[in-house]
């Protein structure tokens, strides 16, 4: 029971200290608000400095600025002008064909036309789908953070801090977790108006683009609270289109100005003649050309039909890096220079590369750009081109001095085979532009292609797959130099640091794999021994690069990995068949799983989608000579550490092919995980027809139409449970109810904040859940986290504008239930939110009784000094020191104490006696020193009181406790006396016994 209800526990008193100031031995004084400013300063800088690693790729300055007289068909465009001064919140969509300038008119709109004022913060990126995370969503949120947090530090909230603070090192890398901060920033009232600007979302990679634009849609999908505007160009290409058109976005939210109409075109067209005067008039400058000489080339310039701002670029590049143009220059040298200008970019591309010193090595350079993962850095692209032009190198020092070239040296040789066609920004190798790729790479995908010749074309000859086999077979032959046996990464050294000391190591232990399935490569017996070593787990080698790779995927690393589990999971279907076959793994077996995560290679290739690895390990081998070890096939009903099956992550990634085969080959649709999540339920969930079917072919007695029921009491299991995974996949499907209830009515974030969870209630909130949602007592979200004494997520709560004040079916609010619980920072967070301090129960309970009651002596403090009344009155006409009194908490007994009248204190205490065994009471009182002698306004000490009143066992404790047994009344009568007038002949005895007069 309650003990200001009157349940007595006999606990000893908690002593502890609070004040405004922490006290160190030597007379130095920390100032408590000080330092708390100075800690809130850290948790900024560490958040900023996280999203500051990202900025280095938001390359705004990479574009050349607008020539003077360009941009205008777009600045004074009234499309423009009505997105710009549109009070509501909108997108602007821009398409144009590739080389209209949409990348310059992006940075004049930054730089001139939208700048950040007080009243608006203006944010972008610029995507650029082949430079190092210039394509990635992830990046452009963390730049756009970044942009707004620098700009208005005010925005860098408490509950954006919490959101760092509890993701770590994947808050920056999360695209939901940075959008939600987005969202939580834009909301924030010191927002204002926010405009962000992207350039070249269809260079955005193809997963996150779709992502990104799932998220614009849901922002705008209906009325939002923010003053957000969104201007994003991009090609008119039919992904962006659908999905900036999608029907969620109603047509109010979207306008779409379209640089590839006819009228457009032509106002383009006209801009770009202004560019070519104000290029031709540099060169000649540079060249020091005559008026005739210059009015002769913009002439050439402008006849050509059809131009854009990149054939310009590039035609100008190819006439100032003619030798003929800077010897003995005329016009009749002029005439000779652009009498074959090219009429397109792709001949102009064409130029470019037929001029190569080494038409070979050139081709195996653009290879290894055009299938790399990720730009290479210089010293990264030199080791490559050497793996790929030889076999022979087995270790970093067997490459001598070919790595001690200079990156100049290293740039002045990529320069010379593939001339302005490539470019090197920040040590970094790129093509041009994305026309570059498109130019060189074929669609023909019977896997031939021409080879490069004086006589032969460059355009669409290189093929995707062979691209990809090449960078394969570079990154598989570094993985084999010596130095990864002989100094193999430990599982305590710093992966990052490791990397520093190997160029190319992080390239290669990343991709490796992904660029062998592209390939799509049938491999012969002696390489694929050679991959065989590759995931061998047992070598040094192995643990080295598997280490690496696992680092990025920032969860722990799965030691005991066999070769089997390591080809499943990349999806090698050729090793798992050899692996199989030879038995390699005859001991571990195909069942064997992980340490980690005890999971088997069948369950991580479904995951990953991987259907010929799993039908392969569901079938049994029909070799000769193959153990029965080895020749069982895959449990298909393998459970992992979290109770989930391959079926179960099948249905996650809604991989239908692995779906089938597991089907096929028994897995059960009802097997639940630590969550209660079966397959099937999670199928009902996903809201994908397609899986949904092929479960239900499998399921008796199950209803898809009762997806809600199932869907609803998986999230919150899961909310209860802490398993930020799975609540973010249902709500990711759009099919789960997230305020569904329980028989206690209890939601999901009613579950997380009990438990304390703090990420999965960040997840909920952010996705719109109530956050006044009571259950059958009453009790809301913040009250659970008050009572269970989840500070991060009383703060959330707050932020999120919890109602502070609401009450239970027992009227005990917040404050209430983290005073009864001893939450002394949850105390301080909801008196600084102006929690009521005096606010009562339905049966006069306060916030100071509670804390009394059990003993809480901090926190009492704490209330005190927050001005809570001391003589407040309970039901029974108990007050805060009886409350702690009857709970024998002499400690708090004594700091109340010495905040009261003694007096009023005995007075409470006569007052309730009849009606409670009080004796606890009192003799708690009297060991935490109240004053038996103290008078009341007629004279007369409790023992006289206690006599008059015939409180016999009253009397008693106080003459035991060392009364003055010679105090008398008004009148002068003495205790002796009074007990005989009023016939207590019990109390008179004891007088008699103790001596009194």
């Amino acid at each position: 029971m309650d003990p200001v209800l009157g349940t007595f526990h006999n606990r000893e008193a908690s002593v502890g200290l609070q004040a405004n100031s922490v006290n160190i031995t030597g007379g130095v004084t920390i100032n408590g608000a000080d330092a708390a400013a100075a800690s809130q300063r850290e948790k900024e800088i560490k958040v900023l400095s996280a999203l500051y690693k990202s900025t280095n790729k938001n390359r705004k300055d990479r574009n050349p600025d607008r020539v003077p007289g360009t941009c205008k068909w777009f600045t004074t465009h009234q499309t423009f002008r009505d997105w710009k001064f549109s009070p509501s919140s909108k997108i602007l969509w821009v398409s144009a064909d590739p080389g209209s300038g949409k990348s310059v008119l992006a940075k004049y709109l930054v730089d001139s036309i939208l700048p950040s004022t007080e009243a608006r913060t203006t944010c972008y990126f610029f995507f650029k789908d082949d430079f190092e995370g210039q394509g990635s969503a992830v990046t452009a949120l963390c730049c756009i953070l970044y942009q707004l947090f620098s700009k208005k530090r005010i925005l860098l909230s408490k509950e954006i801090i919490e959101r760092f603070e509890i993701a770590g090192e994947g808050f920056s890398s999360n695209l939901t977790e940075l959008w939600d901060a987005f969202i939580v920033t834009i909301k924030d009232n010191s927002a204002g108006e926010v405009v962000c600007i992207l350039d070249a979302l269809d260079e955005c990679k193809g997963n996150e683009r779709s992502d990104l634009i799932g998220k614009l849609q849901k922002l705008y999908r209906k009325t939002n609270e923010s003053n957000v505007k969104f201007l994003v160009t991009s090609r008119p290409i039919f992904e962006i289109r659908n999905g900036l058109h999608h029907q969620e976005i109603p047509e109010s939210s979207l306008i779409h100005l379209s640089g590839e109409s006819e009228a457009e075109i032509l106002k383009i067209s006209q801009e770009i003649e202004i560019f070519i005067k104000a290029r031709v008039e540099g060169i000649g400058e540079k060249a020091g050309l005559t008026r005739a000489e210059r009015s002769m080339l913009l002439g050439k310039l402008t006849s050509v039909k059809n131009r854009t701002y990149l054939w310009v670029y590039l035609t100008l590049n190819l006439i100032e890096s003619d030798p003929r143009m800077n010897i003995d220059i005329s016009e009749n040298r002029i005439q000779n220079i652009t009498s074959h200008l090219p009429t397109t970019v792709n001949e102009a591309y064409e130029r470019i590369l037929s001029s190569s010193r080494d038409l070979g090595e050139a081709k195996l350079l653009l290879k290894i750009l055009i299938a790399a993962a990720r730009p290479l850095r210089l010293r990264e692209m030199r080791l490559a081109m050497q793996l790929a032009a030889r076999d022979n190198y087995h270790s970093y020092k067997g490459l001598g001095m070919i790595m001690e070239q200079s990156e100049q040296r290293i740039r002045d040789y990529i320069r010379d085979l593939c001339g302005l066609f490539v470019v090197v920004i920040e040590s970094a190798v790129y093509l041009i532009h994305q026309t570059a790729k498109e130019f060189l790479v074929s669609n023909d995908r019977s896997g031939a292609y021409q080879h490069v010749g004086q006589s032969l074309q460059w355009r669409n000859s290189l093929h995707v797959r062979d691209c990809h086999l090449v960078l394969f077979y570079i990154c598989a032959r570094h993985l084999f130099f010596a130095e990864f046996e002989s100094d193999p990464l430990s599982a305590e050294e710093s992966v990052p640091e490791y990397c520093k000391k190997y160029v190319f190591l992080e390239y290669s232990a990343n991709h490796w794999a992904a660029h062998l399935r592209n390939s799509r490569i049938n491999l012969v017996e002696r390489e694929l021994e050679w991959i065989l070593g590759l995931c061998d787990a047992t070598s040094k080698r192995c643990t080295t690069w598997f280490r690496v790779y696992w680092a990025g995927t920032n969860t722990n690393f799965p030691s005991g990995a066999t070769r089997l589990i390591i080809a499943s999971y990349f999806g090698l279907l050729n090793v798992v068949k050899l692996v199989l076959k030879s038995r390699l793994d005859e001991r571990a077996g195909i069942n064997r799983v992980d340490g980690e995560y005890r999971r088997s290679a069948l369950s991580w290739a479904a995951e990953n989608g991987f259907g010929d690895v799993s039908k392969a390990l569901l079938k049994v081998p029909r070799w000769r000579g193959i153990s029965a070890v080895v020749k069982r096939k895959a449990k298909v009903n393998i459970v992992d550490a979290f109770g989930r099956t391959p079926l179960t992550y099948a249905v996650w990634g809604r991989h239908i092919t692995v779906i089938k085969q597991l089907l096929e080959a028994g897995a059960r649709v009802d097997l639940e995980d630590d969550v209660g999540g079966t397959p099937i339920s999670y199928a009902i969930c996903s809201g994908s027809d397609d899986v949904i079917q092929q479960l239900f072919k499998r399921a008796d007695g199950i209803d898809s139409s009762s997806r809600g029921s199932i869907s609803g009491e998986l999230l919150r299991s899961a909310s209860e449970k802490g398993r930020e995974d799975v609540v973010e996949l249902l709500l990711g499907t759009g099919h789960v109810d997230i305020d569904s209830r329980d028989q206690k009515r209890r939601t999901a974030l009613m579950e997380s904040a009990r438990c304390g969870y703090y990420k999965v209630a960040m997840l909920l909130i952010s996705n719109g859940t109530n956050i006044e949602a009571a259950d059958d007592n009453g009790k809301t979200p913040l009250m659970w986290a008050a009572r269970e004494g989840h500070e991060k997520i009383v703060r959330l709560l707050l932020e999120s504008n919890a109602n502070i004040e609401a009450k239970d079916d027992t009227g005990w609010t917040p404050l209430m239930w983290a005073a009864r619980g001893g939450h002394e920072t949850i105390v301080q967070l909801l008196l600084e939110g102006n929690a009521n301090i005096e606010a009562v129960d339905s049966k006069g309970g306060t916030p100071l009784m509670h804390a009394a009651g059990w003993g809480h002596r901090k926190v009492v403090e704490l209330l005190l000094e927050s001005g809570a009344d001391v003589n407040a009155t309970y039901e029974q006409s108990w007050t805060p020191i009886m409350c702690a009194a009857g709970n024998e908490h002499d400690g708090v007994v004594r700091m109340l104490l010495g905040r009261m009248d003694h007096v009023k204190c005995w007075k409470a205490v006569l007052d309730v006696w009849p009606r409670i065994p009080g004796d606890l009471i009192v003799r708690s009182l009297l060991r935490s020193g109240l004053d038996t002698e103290a008078t009341d306004e007629f004279g007369k000490t409790p023992l006289v009181c206690a006599i008059e009143m015939g409180y016999a066992d009253l009397a008693e404790i106080l003459v035991n406790g060392g009364a003055n047994l010679e105090a008398t009344d008004r009148d002068d009568m003495t205790l002796l006396a009074l007990a005989v007038r009023w016939g207590f002949w019990e109390v008179a005895g004891l007088l008699l016994d103790k001596g009194a007069s």
